[in-house]
């Protein structure tokens, strides 16, 4: 499971100066900012040439629409995420469930809140274009869920008196999660997630049955 979510992030290695140091990076920073400021349906082609400095042929060079550059973006932010998450658990060696527990739910905010452009392509706007950025986003939030049945299994080996939870409902998990950084996001900005986070790890607790967190 673990192996699928690090074959996720294999999609974008690049560091985020690298990515954004060409044309093409640049366009994507642009629509970013762009969507952040002013959501998805009000931004023009020209917002996103003027915010990046190009000519629109260089646009072209790169993308069909807008909604192109737009997908193109969610999936850099989602591989930014999921980057960070493979190596921070990395950085953690064998730890407890609830050890990695705490490192994604905490790495999840802290990206969303160093990131709030790409949060808000991630989890807020991609709600708002179509059918396409919506997969693109549910498929993310469902290889998430792989990690939490991933953390639930290796609790249960560590102590097999813990209750079974079905993949059903630990699958509920990650939306959950999502739709709140999505409320927390809209109401108070991607900077207010963080504090967020221990509320959030003594949920994930909850719901898969582990002790509270100390």
């Amino acid at each position: 499971m673990l192996l699928r979510w690090n074959d996720f992030a294999e999609r974008h290695r690049l560091t985020r100066d690298a990515l954004l140091g060409s044309s093409r990076g640049r366009l994507l920073e642009a629509i970013v900012a762009s969507v952040e400021c002013k959501g998805y349906a009000a931004t023009t082609l020209a917002d996103i040439v003027g915010r990046a400095r190009v000519s629109r042929s260089t646009f072209y060079e790169h993308f069909d629409t807008k909604q192109d550059c737009f997908l193109e973006a969610l999936r850099s932010a989602q591989a930014m995420l999921a980057r960070r998450i493979v190596d921070e658990l990395a950085a953690l060696g064998e730890a407890s469930a609830q050890a990695r527990i705490a490192s994604v739910v905490t790495t999840f905010c802290e990206v969303v809140a160093a990131e709030p452009g790409f949060a808000r392509v991630m989890i807020v706007e991609s709600l708002c274009v179509d059918r396409a950025a919506a997969v693109i986003r549910d498929y993310a939030v469902d290889v998430s869920g792989e990690l939490y049945r991933e953390f639930y299994e290796q609790a249960r080996l560590e102590n097999p008196r813990l209750p079974r939870r079905s993949e059903a409902l630990i699958s509920f998990v990650p939306d959950a999660i999502v739709e709140r950084a999505r409320r927390v996001i809209v109401e108070e900005g991607a900077a207010a997630l963080p504090a967020k986070a221990p509320q959030i790890i003594e949920f994930v607790h909850a719901i898969l049955g582990l002790p509270a967190p100390e």
